[in-house]
């Protein structure tokens, strides 16, 4: 398995220009692209096929494209936006994979083309026009094994970029820096079996590195060297379908509804700038899975810098989003957050893991929990910003032991971990 240090991140002044990361989903042609002031969605392409990202225009900024690899049909947009294609033409046989970079170093992205049953990289240094053939690659040369998958970077800082492999069975990386036939320049194992890579100068030192997206818990890792190592950094946003895609993406406007207000029936998953597309208050979320990721922010950019308060858990909860926050983010898991704080319950009917109001919900007095197991935690609350001033008591315990708590008339809240089973009122 794949260790990470949680909360190492580059410094702020890097994450302003350094790549940024995104998903398509290619059943819908679903992009999902995140920038300094949050992720912008937007349709493009058809369903199947397979999404690339390049700077088309030479301009610095990533765009999006769509490689068709039943005929080898290339279509580029040079806007993160919906739309049409603005350049459109073929290159390619059936059953090639686009490799995506610039090549020669002239500060401009092509297409070119990994048939992975030669393993046979073909490299061309222009785009095509007019639904027209691109016509024959420039040159090309032999590297990897059958049913690796490619990947492109900039691996040592001399503006060009070149070509990678990954070897998902094993997670295996290992590239060349210069586009010749040879062994490999450099290798290393990072990730576990099944994830997806894809490589961009995450903390700006201006060469690319790898970062994986793992389907199985929609989590980033991104490493700042090309070294095995454990990930630098992680960050658990995304869906399982996701297609991941990084690069420099410019100025982006986050659109994580249709709405710039808040919907009568609250909102799902996104990063959502507070005061303008949702309002301070307390929210409860519904419609939960296991592994719920959200998270307060000072700055929408949502480096691990930014974070005010965060949270995991497997349980509803309540949190309060305040003034003074930039932006809220929440992952799919979470279901929706509404202002809804009607009782789900009468305040002395047992109840089991989850944040719950004290007075409506949970009634003051002591209350015993059964049946215990290892892991169980509970707190008793002063309020849900689930920073360290709205404690007023909390305790884990690691064996089977009951725990019997009173909760105050002045508490807020009560929390508890699914671990604690059942929790039954004792009286006043």
């Amino acid at each position: 398995a794949l260790g990470v240090l949680p909360f190492l991140a580059p410094s702020s002044a890097a994450v302003e220009t350094a790549d940024n990361v995104g998903g398509v989903d290619p059943t819908r042609g679903l992009w999902s692209l995140r920038g300094e002031l949050g992720v912008t969605y937007f349709y493009y392409g058809n369903p199947g096929d397979y999404p690339i990202l390049g700077d088309w225009d030479c301009n610095n900024t990533q765009t999006p494209g769509m490689y068709r690899q039943s005929d080898g049909y290339v279509y580029l947009r040079n806007s993160n936006s919906q739309g049409v294609g603005d350049i459109r033409f073929f290159f390619g046989n059936p059953g090639d994979i686009p490799l995506v970079g610039d090549f020669n170093g002239n500060g401009c992205d092509t297409v070119s083309i990994y048939r992975p049953a030669e393993s046979r990289v073909f490299i061309i240094n222009k785009l095509g026009t007019n639904d027209g053939g691109l016509g024959a690659a420039e040159f090309d040369y032999y590297f990897g094994n059958p049913g690796d998958k490619p990947f492109v970077g900039d691996f040592d800082g001399d503006g060009i970029e070149t070509i990678g492999l990954h070897r998902e069975s094993t997670g295996l990386v290992y590239f060349r820096n210069s586009h010749t036939q040879g062994v490999a320049d450099n290798q290393f194992i990072f990730g576990d079996p099944g994830d997806r890579l894809v490589a961009g100068d995450w903390n700006n030192d201006g060469i690319d590195t790898p970062a994986l997206f793992r389907p199985s818990n929609t989590t980033w890792y991104f490493r700042y060297t090309n070294t095995q190592g454990i990930a630098d950094a992680l960050e658990i946003w995304g869906e399982s379908s996701w297609l991941p895609v990084a690069g420099s993406f410019g100025p982006l406007t986050p659109s994580p509804t249709t709405t710039t207000t808040l919907p009568p029936e609250g909102f799902g998953a996104g990063l959502w700038l507070v005061g303008s597309q949702i309002s301070p208050g307390i929210y409860r979320n519904s419609g939960f899975v296991d592994d719920c990721y959200w998270r307060r922010l000072s700055d929408p950019r949502g480096s691990f810098v930014h974070i005010i308060a965060a949270d995991i858990d497997d349980v509803r909860q309540i949190v309060e989003i305040k003034p003074t926050d930039a932006a809220f983010s929440t992952d799919a898991r979470c279901g929706t957050w509404s202002t809804d704080l009607s009782p789900l319950k009468a305040p002395t009917v047992a109840f089991g893991g989850g944040t719950w109001l004290v007075g409506s919900e949970v009634a003051p007095g002591t209350w015993s929990n059964a049946p215990a197991a290892p892991g169980c935690a509970w707190e008793r609350l002063a309020g849900f910003s689930r920073q360290s001033s709205d404690f007023i008591d909390r305790a884990r315990i690691d064996d089977m032991r009951q725990a019997v708590v009173t909760v105050g008339s002045g508490d807020v809240g009560f929390y508890a971990s699914a671990e604690c089973g059942t929790w039954t009122y004792q009286g006043p």
